[in-house]
């Protein structure tokens, strides 16, 4: 008897927790982990994280993917990345320290324990020059990171594909 009365204490504590934001508050996010892109990138020891860049920055790893190009705007991309995140539980953090141009930062918690993660995009602006391509293809590079805990059970890799697989579908193409 005692323990049903235990679990349903634990219950109502976790359900007053979890469904008045206190639980956001327990669990701070902290900052973003600001993330140099490159083939040499500097990469956790951990399995909490998911990176996402185009083939001539994506460093070596099996928690990664290539990115998708488009055929747009930097306007149109940010855009769309913005549009869409809130669909896979992501936030956009506008005051975040340090924040520099062409980057974007988003906040995403997991949807029972709200566990943060942080999710930043640099945006690659498109080169110029002469070829029929030049100025026209955009991409990015993603870094999704849990802030607590040393595995992700591959969250950051499942939100990263799905989120990417509607912006690539918003967008109208992808390569």
């Amino acid at each position: 008897m005692f323990a049903i009365w235990g679990l349903l204490v634990l219950a109502g504590i976790f359900v007053t927790v979890r469904f008045t934001g206190l639980i956001d508050h327990m669990l701070p996010a902290g900052d973003p982990p600001n993330v140099t892109f490159g083939r040499d990138a500097d990469l956790p020891n951990t399995r909490n994280f998911f990176l996402a860049c185009p083939a001539d920055r994506l460093p070596q790893t099996d928690r990664a993917m290539q990115s998708p190009s488009f055929n747009a705007s930097v306007a149109a991309l940010t855009e769309v990345l913005i549009e869409t995140a809130p669909d896979h539980g992501m936030k956009l953090m506008t005051d975040v320290a340090g924040g520099e141009a062409g980057r974007l930062y988003f906040l995403a918690r997991t949807p029972v324990f709200r566990f943060p993660d942080w999710v930043e995009i640099e945006l690659i602006l498109p080169e110029t020059g002469t070829g029929a391509d030049a100025g026209n293809n955009v991409s990015f590079c993603l870094f999704a990171k849990s802030v607590y805990g040393v595995d992700d059970v591959g969250q950051n890799e499942k939100r990263t594909r799905a989120w990417l697989a509607d912006v690539v579908t918003r967008m109208g193409q992808g390569s």
